[in-house]
């Protein structure tokens, strides 16, 4: 399966090294690179994009704004993966909220960037061994948490609702946030990244 790939870096070197790279890989179409923020958003409105990868610090915008600013356009599907020269602890939080799906150094090969976007292409995280321990803090509140043990139980709304004393919209509430929190668009997204991330 072909992923459609579009690359924003405002380093025009780096991206063009980038783009040459990646289009030598069978299943990848280099949509566009682009050095400048209108011209990558042209590219969503007017394309189909299955990944983005992103540089964090762009010159125009912070790469987190960025972010923001494409999920307020209706993108909230997209698959974001960030580079950055950066490499802390609280950025990872932060990209793990924001819903990105991975966040590389600026030294990663380019066999590892390959990997990182095939998997991404998935449906993966990839997320450092370090924050592993922290993710149930960094994403979920404990009733959110409670809500999604329930769901992995196969349990409906009403019953997560008579379980929890809660009326069964507010459970409809903690469901829809879990999703926008993990990334994903269904209860059983949410079950396979809750999963996946050791939440419960």
């Amino acid at each position: 399966m072909t992923m459609n790939l579009a690359l924003i870096d405002d380093h025009q070197l780096v991206l063009h090294g980038l783009e040459q790279k990646l289009q030598t890989v069978d299943d990848f179409n280099v949509i566009g690179s682009y050095n400048n923020v209108e011209s990558f958003i042209l590219c969503l409105k007017h394309k189909k994009i299955d990944v983005v990868i992103m540089d964090l610090m762009l010159k125009e915008m912070h790469g987190f704004e960025l972010i923001k600013k494409i999920q307020n356009m209706g993108y909230s599907d997209l698959k974001i993966i960030l580079i950055s020269g950066f490499y802390e602890e609280l950025l990872h939080k932060r990209a793990l909220e924001l819903g990105v799906k991975a966040f590389l150094r600026k030294e990663v090969s380019y066999d590892e960037l390959i990997s990182c976007i095939i998997s991404v292409a998935n449906g993966n995280h990839i997320i450092p061994d370090f924050l592993i321990e922290n993710t149930q803090q960094i994403l979920l509140s404990n009733i959110e948490r409670e809500v999604l043990s329930l769901l992995i139980d196969e349990y409906t709304n009403e019953k997560i609702a008579k379980a929890l004393f809660i009326s069964r919209r507010t459970v409809e509430t903690h469901v829809s946030n879990i999703c926008r929190k993990l990334g994903v668009n269904s209860r059983i997204g949410a079950v396979r990244e809750g999963l996946k991330l050791r939440l419960v």
